[in-house]
């Protein structure tokens, strides 16, 4: 790992789904670098967890318990951002489901096609809509978002989760199209298997399904391993910071040369 900078010193960061896995691992690291977070995510014993090992590291950190596909969580966590901090300059659009009962499309409900879309994308719309204008106001900002190798290459027995991660990667490029021109950049990254799967899923998957689809990881990604959380993470950061100043509506593949 490399070491800090400080490069988002004095900065504010807006990060959903941050309880676990690559949310967790990448606020880390954007305390590590001297920004103050605004923690959002729908597991509120989780979360203060988190908040608590941030602020051990002494970052400043707001945590807000919500659902993420309600405009009122994204408005909250704005007026969050904006009241103890005075400002937004980065979202993280992280928050994510992919439900083990979504499968083809035959096999997906209307209420479960309804929940992952909202979560992984009506809320990417609903927070990057509510950080613009706070970004405008101070010069402009950075949006990254979380996608999927699964929203470029279809995975099978995926379909909604690979479905909501090609539209958000269609939404991160129409931020960037309106937006790059007053400051405000947008990309997003697409991992492909990382070292655990996403918290919902794992709930409902046995030891032994865990340890099939790592060995399946293995033999499908030319690089032989699953990718680890903070490697993603830095990846994210380079996205948010001043490194990628000329950088906006890139969807950035971050997956051991699965898909390529």
């Amino acid at each position: 790992m490399t070491s800090p900078t400080g490069r988002f010193q004095d900065k504010t960061v807006i990060a959903t789904g941050v309880a676990s896995g690559l949310g967790r691992a990448t606020v880390k690291l954007f305390a590590a670098e001297g920004a103050s977070l605004v923690l959002v995510d729908r597991d509120g014993d989780r979360l203060d967890v988190v908040a608590r090992e941030l602020d051990a590291m002494g970052a400043k950190t707001v945590p807000v318990v919500g659902d993420v596909s309600q405009a009122a969580t994204a408005d909250g966590a704005v007026r969050a951002a904006e009241g103890h901090f005075g400002r937004v300059d980065v979202l993280f659009n992280n928050a994510g489901i992919d439900p083990l009962e979504a499968r083809s499309l035959v096999d997906t409900t209307e209420e479960v096609w309804d929940r992952t879309m909202g979560v992984n994308v009506k809320s990417a719309f609903l927070f990057a809509r509510a950080v613009i204008p706070p970004m405008r106001r101070t010069g402009g900002g950075s949006i990254v978002s979380t996608a999927s190798s699964a929203g470029i290459k279809a995975s099978p027995k995926e379909a909604v989760y690979g479905i909501s991660k090609a539209a958000l990667i269609a939404l991160t490029r129409s931020l960037a199209r309106d937006f790059s021109s007053q400051g405000i950049r947008a990309n997003c990254i697409c991992p492909g298997f990382l070292e655990c799967v996403m918290t919902d899923r794992r709930q409902e998957m046995t030891e032994d399904a865990l340890v099939k689809r790592s060995a399946r990881a293995g033999d499908l990604v030319p690089m032989g391993r699953e990718g680890q959380y903070d490697e993603v993470a830095h990846s994210v950061l380079f996205l948010a910071g001043p490194e990628s100043s000329y950088t906006s509506g890139a969807a950035l593949v971050i997956d051991g040369g699965w898909i390529a």
